[in-house]
């Protein structure tokens, strides 16, 4: 069994801790068929496309990124998750042993870092206490790039743990989309504090989310009498501009 699970990386008897929950041992014995399924899924990647596909939760977003992986090769790779479980800690592992990963940044939301703190907390431990930024998020986010010029960024609606659900996601060799991502997280780390998860206070997340306010008047089709309707022979002055 180690052997078959050596195959994707994955190897049980390399794991840590002795004490597994029911449902690492369920993602580990499924985790074959979860990344032949994601392997199956972007099989038409190439440099310069782009892949879009649904699932009922056949695969998550780790499935994806070691799937991107095969192809890239050895990667820089950042992850955009609210919540993150101890498999894909094992997972990220595996990818730094056999170099796949060469880098790893991690953006969390505050409230999946509290609850998933003991995992979110081993993370640094391997990988650095500024491996990870937590802020107030909601993306699903993966970037792999490669000294060889890939740009990949993968998005869904899935985090990184599985989850039976319809999820969607996207594929791209992209460079300007890949930047832009890349630049908020340069930010980011910028920005933010390179500490303990459990040293954090909920006003670090807020403050590196923050951007200045900016003042605006209310939309006019939220005040009422000078809505975003009208008829033709009115004047925009007393109903709004006419949409067509």
């Amino acid at each position: 069994m180690a052997k078959q699970f050596g195959k994707y990386g994955v190897v049980p008897a390399e794991f840590r801790t002795s004490a597994r929950s029911p449902a690492f041992v369920r993602r580990v014995a499924e985790s074959g068929l979860k990344l032949g399924l994601a392997r199956d899924a972007i099989s038409g990647l190439d440099r310069g496309k782009h892949i879009f596909g649904l699932t009922k939760g056949q695969f998550s977003m780790i499935d994806i990124a070691a799937a991107v992986l095969e192809k890239t090769g050895p990667a820089d790779v950042s992850v955009w998750t609210w919540c993150i479980a101890e498999y894909e800690v094992e997972a990220f592992s595996a990818f730094f042993a056999d170099r796949r990963v060469s880098a790893l940044r991690v953006v969390m939301d505050w409230a999946g870092a509290q609850r998933d703190m003991p995992i979110v907390g081993d993370l640094q431990d391997r990988f650095g206490v500024d491996c990870i930024r937590v802020t107030k998020t909601h993306a699903k986010i993966v970037t792999v790039a490669t000294e060889c010029g890939w740009r990949v960024v993968i998005r869904g609606s899935m985090n990184l743990n599985a989850n039976p659900r319809f999820e969607q996601f996207d594929v791209s060799d992209d460079e300007a989309i890949f930047d832009t991502v890349d630049d908020v997280m340069s930010e980011l780390w910028e920005r933010g504090k390179a500490l303990p998860v459990r040293k954090l206070a909920h006003k670090d997340a807020v403050d590196l989310f923050s951007a200045e306010t900016v003042q605006a008047p209310p939309v006019s089709w939220f005040a009422g009498g000078n809505g975003w309707f009208g008829c033709e022979g009115e004047s925009q002055s007393q109903r709004g501009p006419i949409v067509r």
